[in-house]
């Protein structure tokens, strides 16, 4: 008697994956998972970055305005008053300024008129920059990502009594008086090497917080942006 193939084992058999492919499967969705995780992380972490930078350089900007405030008039009027700075590239002076109490920023009058100078004291902690990130202070240390057109960079930045920039943070440009054209504008470049932020500060102090969208190659500020050099 001949005998019938059993459809239903040779069928069974044939159904489903082996051990070692869901094995093969598994560590591929792992790898996947893992470096969506990184670049999501690397991302929060620049944001956050992004956040402490520009936080820093609006308090220094309230610090200038406050202790203008405290300092006697007479002494103001009488010296040329230098800019309350913030420097990047300097992290000690990242750390908040003290404006008031018994140890405090003071005003030092020069001996014979002219400009004087201040005597800034710190309190809490400097900026602390991300592991695998850097202030990138040109153009150059940026690369392979461009700057923003009209943003060149810089790590200090100026303020006078009213807030404002002071004009030693002011890029060099060609006066211009129409209101629809922007002027350059100082930035404060954050880098890992494959993505980017920026801190930008116009003529009037306010801040304007940058990101690099890397697959449209171009940086797009607040209410998504963009510029375009005149």
């Amino acid at each position: 008697m001949q005998e019938v193939p059993n459809k239903s084992r040779n069928f069974a058999a044939q159904e489903g994956f082996s051990l070692m492919e869901l094995a093969v499967v598994c560590a591929i969705i792992s790898i996947v998972a893992a470096l969506a995780l990184a670049s999501f992380a690397r991302r929060d972490e620049g944001g956050r970055f992004l956040q402490d930078v520009a936080a820093r350089v609006r308090d220094r900007r309230a610090a200038a305005i406050r202790i203008n405030a405290l300092t006697e008039p007479t002494l103001l009027e009488n010296y040329r008053q230098p800019p309350i700075s913030i420097d990047f590239g300097n992290l000690a002076t990242t750390a908040p300024l003290v404006t008031e109490g018994a140890n405090h920023t003071t005003f030092n009058t020069p001996a014979q008129g002219g400009t004087g100078t201040w005597s800034f004291v710190y309190q809490g902690t400097p900026l602390s920059i991300p592991a695998g990130w850097r202030i990138a202070a040109s153009a150059s240390q940026l690369a392979p990502i461009p700057v923003i057109s009209l943003g060149t960079p810089t790590t200090v930045i100026n303020f006078t009594a009213d807030g404002r920039l002071d004009p030693s943070s002011l890029p060099t440009a060609t006066p211009n008086t129409n209101p629809n054209v922007e002027s350059p504008f100082p930035a404060i470049y954050l880098t890992d090497g494959r993505t980017a932020r920026a801190v930008a500060v116009h003529p009037s102090g306010l801040v304007e917080l940058w990101q690099y969208d890397e697959a449209a190659n171009a940086w797009r500020g607040f209410g998504n942006r963009t510029i375009v050099s005149p």
